[in-house]
């Protein structure tokens, strides 16, 4: 019921926006805040992955405390994701609140379990090294 609810929702947008796409996008985004069944309709198939995100990233350390100062890491055994996550378990803030910092670009993509790691800076490969070298015409004499 609540994801065609939140289609038949986000149709309205479209039309009340003339098919534009950014502005239907900003009208339904209002609408979230207050209205939860939308909320829900939209989240629903993504809460797996989002609840997933939360916990990994509190897991790793990742989260913060009010002051700016690093949250205690959990012990080893918390670490782990749970093999199933039941969203009636949350309360509509919480959810609400995981679905918004996704939406907002705060979070990881739909979807993701673990955060991407991080590429390591100075780890160019020689081909790499190569080529930038002949761009910048600095290209190595061939032996």
């Amino acid at each position: 019921m609540s994801r065609e609810y939140a289609m038949s929702r986000v149709r309205d947008a479209l039309e009340k926006s003339d098919g534009n796409v950014l502005k239907a996008q900003r009208l339904v985004m209002g609408w979230l805040e207050k209205d939860h069944s939308l909320l829900i309709g939209l989240a629903g198939p993504h809460l797996q992955g989002i609840v997933s995100h939360a916990v990994n990233h509190v897991a790793g350390g990742g989260a913060l405390e009010a002051g700016g100062k690093k949250a205690p890491s959990a012990p080893e055994a918390q670490k782990q994701t749970p093999s199933k996550i039941d969203p009636a378990a949350m309360s509509k803030s919480e959810i609400g609140a995981a679905l918004m910092d996704s939406l907002q670009g705060k979070g990881a993509a739909f979807g993701e379990s673990t955060p991407r790691p991080a590429a390591k800076r100075g780890q160019a490969s020689q081909g790499h090294i190569d080529a930038i070298h002949q761009i910048a015409g600095k290209a190595k004499p061939k032996d």
